[in-house]
């Protein structure tokens, strides 16, 4: 997996259950969590490939000094072991994640 970040819709007003409808119909069975308003992760990596889908607010990863910034209809492929961190934005952030956290848990870098 290569680490890039793309639309997962071609609307801005994008609502959840647009993505819920998209995750069901490739057969995803992801993760939705949240964070609070300017939440922050700090620098850590997973043992597995990670999808992230944004679906309300918005959540600044860090990976190798590059920001990358993902609101509402956005998407990151984040390849296995990438040390990465985040912050969420000012209204915090609704993700959803594949696979799910307790199958790919998060190992402190």
């Amino acid at each position: 997996m290569i680490l890039i970040k793309y639309r997962w819709s071609k609307h801005y007003e994008s609502a959840e259950e647009e993505l819920v409808d998209i995750l069901a119909s490739k057969k995803i069975v992801a993760e939705r969590w949240h964070a609070e308003e300017y939440e922050e992760f700090k620098p850590h990596k997973h043992p597995a490939d990670k999808q992230l889908w944004c679906t309300e607010g918005s959540i600044v990863f860090k990976v190798n000094d590059k920001e990358i910034t993902l609101q509402t209809g956005d998407a990151l492929d984040l390849p296995a072991n990438t040390v990465h961190e985040a912050k969420a934005g000012f209204s915090g952030c609704v993700c959803y994640e594949y696979p799910r956290i307790a199958d790919n848990p998060s190992v402190e870098a």
